[in-house]
């Protein structure tokens, strides 16, 4: 037993000194592998561009680069800078490409990643989970009668349901599949999206959408295990207190990586996914690098090996823009490697590669200088790279792309040249060239220029009469020449890009019509268009597929689980709609007419995602559509505009009703006036008749004398004169009356309307 308990140590440290020469092995073969990759993105010439890319961003280039402060870059292709060069004249740098840049990758930005909307959806197959056999041939059954009525039962009881038809039963169980399937995708994508709102992937995304417009190329890492803590307040049942519990679990994240650190397999072509490896840089200090001994999977005398050695040991150079605040001299390089790793080396580095053991797993090791210091296997099953690439625009042969900055280098060349010679020129003719004779001095003995400032001529015959001693020469400004040339660079920008002034806001030389801005507002998103696919399906497609696969490994939740797709909608759904929002006014316009079946709610809702407005800030809450339910629901305007209508006719009849009657009694009021004026009348005719009979009876019974005939004619023309006047009096009373009557029938009859001008209310009731 003693010679046993001696041999145990001896065998332990013949294992662990195998295991140290398997993990060194490990490292240099991954060292190996890692400098392959360097040596391959650096030969492809795309860290060159980047450098001369990252130099316009910011602004300058050779000639002015020794005037900011802090630099530490070359120039692009190598070499050092030149002082003659940067003395020779103007320095200036007119920057328009870190305002392009930053106008396009905003605009790109807020339509493809909506803060109300997601940019992509789940959505369950044509055939969710088939069980087979539901849609083969089967004959179909016949109708079973319904049994005759027995004695004794009602007349009135309804006959058996018809027994349905197996390929009914199959129809109405495949509706009814489909339907839990999409309950279930709705699920599955609202967990998406928590993950997704909790590693904040919006501002990840801009951050990535930023590189490609800059650089051409954005990449996107996930999903990738992190701890997050969550604080839980809880009530204990049994005694009835109440505490504060903080939670940690594991959860998938997303991370924008630096295009400058990512080295993928040289042979991988235009996708990274087709490579056999791909590497990750980083950088921590050395106390963070001591932290990492004794958390789980790491290492602890890997890591005491790095801090022996420094930082110094097996550290690349890194090829761009660096300032002095980003110097990485005292840092450690921390490589991530994803790719295919041998089961003992995987075994050797601490890995569990699970019960049954393969030849090779697709792992995650952690590597400072050349040692191995984690192995993990990959969290998905499938061995898929964690990261995505997104390029601005495609390049053949390599998954970079270029982007803004590289697009419009000639534009921003000729605008920085032609403002330097026109400040050079400015320069030169700031002042007359002075051109002095010879034999001419200053009467001071000072040679100086300034006002009323006397020469003498030492010798007269020098010069004639007629010459000055001191002859000024301006040099012309180029000014409108040179102008035309930045004009020329501004509009080739917007040509070579694509992306024309209007995109960032700006007019510039676009027709003020109606129809001219939607052309060139059509054109203009035909790019925006182009890299929202490039998005979809380079970005949000495969990103969005991990995390489905995440959930289909790691959840436990069987409800959110199921046949799954994943729908992008960066450019079918959220450009189109940016692009349709003049068209929204309209639409929910025609909405709000019940003819079109249309909902409007859902109208006002697009409405307000188009204005980039959060639709459920509008919502009513919960006791406000209680307190609508409960009160009693609006009446249809079209049944009240009805019912005003018969009140209206009703009252008209009324009125037109009373006005008859009332015409009616006036009227036999007048006609009885009129019939006992005309008898008064009648009786004051008959009297002054027989007045005129008993005159002429009286002259011809006794005869008069000529005095007394003339008597009787005075008598005669003063009874005609009175009777003249007592007619005219008649006449004047019966045409009072008449006056009378037509105005008390104007008093009684409805007021009538103006021209043009309908009754208040009447335009309604129509």
């Amino acid at each position: 037993m003693q010679e046993l308990m001696d041999q145990q140590p001896a065998v332990d440290e013949a294992a662990e000194d195998q295991r140290m020469i398997i993990l060194n092995a490990l490292g240099l073969t991954l060292a190996r592998s890692r400098q392959d990759a360097i040596s391959g993105k650096s030969a492809s010439g795309i860290e060159t561009e980047w450098t001369g890319d990252e130099d316009h961003y910011q602004g300058y280039d050779d000639a002015n680069r020794n005037e900011f402060v802090g630099t530490t870059s070359k120039p692009e292709g190598g070499g050092e800078v030149k002082k003659d060069d940067a003395e020779a004249g103007s320095t200036v740098f007119p920057n328009i490409t870190q305002p392009y840049v930053d106008a396009v990758a905003a605009r790109v930005g807020d339509m493809l990643l909506p803060t109300d909307d997601r940019n992509y959806a789940l959505k369950h197959t044509p055939i969710p989970e088939m069980l087979p056999g539901v849609f083969d041939e089967q004959p179909v059954a016949p109708a079973v009668p319904a049994p005759p009525a027995q004695p004794g039962m009602p007349a009135d009881q309804p006959p058996a349901p018809p027994v349905k038809t197996e390929i009914q039963q199959a129809i109405e169980a495949f509706a009814k599949l489909k339907s839990e399937a999409a309950r279930k995708a709705q699920k599955a994508e609202d967990h998406i999206d928590d993950w997704l709102q909790e590693a904040q992937y919006h501002s990840e995304m801009r951050k990535a959408i930023d590189d490609a417009a800059k650089l051409g190329s954005g990449v996107i890492k996930g999903p990738v295990p992190v701890k997050r803590k969550a604080s839980v307040w809880t009530k204990d049942e049994t005694t009835g207190t109440s505490a504060l519990v903080l939670k940690e679990e594991i959860k998938p994240a997303t991370f924008r990586v630096d295009p400058w650190n990512l080295f993928p397999d040289p042979a991988c072509g235009e996708s990274i996914h087709n490579g056999a490896f791909i590497w990750e840089r980083d950088h921590l200090t050395g106390k963070k690098l001591e932290d990492l001994k004794g958390l789980p999977g790491y290492i602890s005398s890997q890591i005491d090996l790095c801090v022996k050695e420094g930082p110094g040991k097996s550290k690349e150079a890194d090829a761009r823009v660096l300032t002095q605040s980003q110097s990485t001299k005292d840092q450690y390089e921390i490589w991530y490697y994803h790719g295919d790793v041998k089961a003992e080396e995987l075994i050797a580095a601490g890995c569990d590669c699970g019960d049954k053991p393969k030849n090779s797993y697709p792992a995650l090791m952690t590597m400072v200088n050349d040692h191995v210091i984690r192995a993990s296997l990959n969290p998905l099953d499938s061995g898929e790279f964690p990261y995505d690439v997104i390029p601005w625009k495609r390049r053949p042969g390599m998954p970079w792309g270029m982007g803004l900055a590289r697009q419009m280098r000639t534009p921003q060349r000729m605008v920085v040249g032609a403002t330097r010679a026109l400040m050079n020129n400015a320069g030169m003719a700031g002042g007359p060239l002075l051109t002095v004779r010879r034999g001419v001095v200053p009467e001071n003995g000072i040679w100086e220029v300034k006002p009323l400032k006397f020469f003498i001529e030492e010798d007269d015959s020098a010069g004639t009469a007629a010459s000055s001693p001191v002859t000024a020469t301006i040099i012309p400004m180029m000014i409108a020449e040179l102008t035309s040339i930045i004009q020329l660079g501004m509009k080739m920008a917007e040509d070579v890009t694509g992306m024309p002034m209007l995109m960032q806001g700006q007019q510039g030389k676009a027709p003020d019509t109606v129809g001219g801005m939607t052309i060139l507002n059509n054109n203009a998103n035909a790019v925006l268009r182009r890299i929202a696919r490039l998005f979809d399906s380079c970005i949000t497609e495969p990103h969005i597929r991990r995390y489905y696969a995440w959930l289909m490994e790691y959840s436990e939740d069987d409800d959110e689980k199921g046949d799954f797709q994943i729908i992008a909608r960066g450019s079918t759904a959220l450009v189109e709609r940016d692009i349709q929002n003049q068209e929204m006014v309209n639409i929910l316009q025609l909405c709000a007419n019940p003819i079109y079946k249309k909902n409007p709610a859902k109208a006002m809702d697009e409405y307000l995602k188009s204005r980039r407005f959060d639709p459920a800030a509008f919502d009513y809450t919960e006791e406000e559509l209680k307190k609508i339910a409960e009160q009693k629901p609006p009446e249809d305007p079209r049944i009240t505009a009805a019912k005003i209508t018969a009140e209206a006719a009703v009252k008209r009849e009324e009125l037109e009703s009373q006005q008859a009657t009332d015409h009616a009694a006036a009227n036999a009021r007048l006609e009885m006036q009129r019939q006992q004026f005309e008898a008064a009348e009648a009786d004051k005719d008959r009297a002054l008749a027989q007045m005129e009979l008993e005159i002429d009876q009286k002259l011809q019974v006794e005869r008069l004398t000529s005095d007394e005939r003339r008597d009787l004619e005075r008598q005669k023309v003063l009874l005609a004169s009175v009777a003249l006047k007592l007619k005219t009096q008649t006449d004047l009373s019966l045409a009072g009356h008449r006056v009378s009557l037509s105005q008390g029938r104007q008093a009684l009859a409805p007021p009538t309307e103006p021209a043009g001008q309908a009754a208040p209310g009447k335009a309604f009731i129509q």
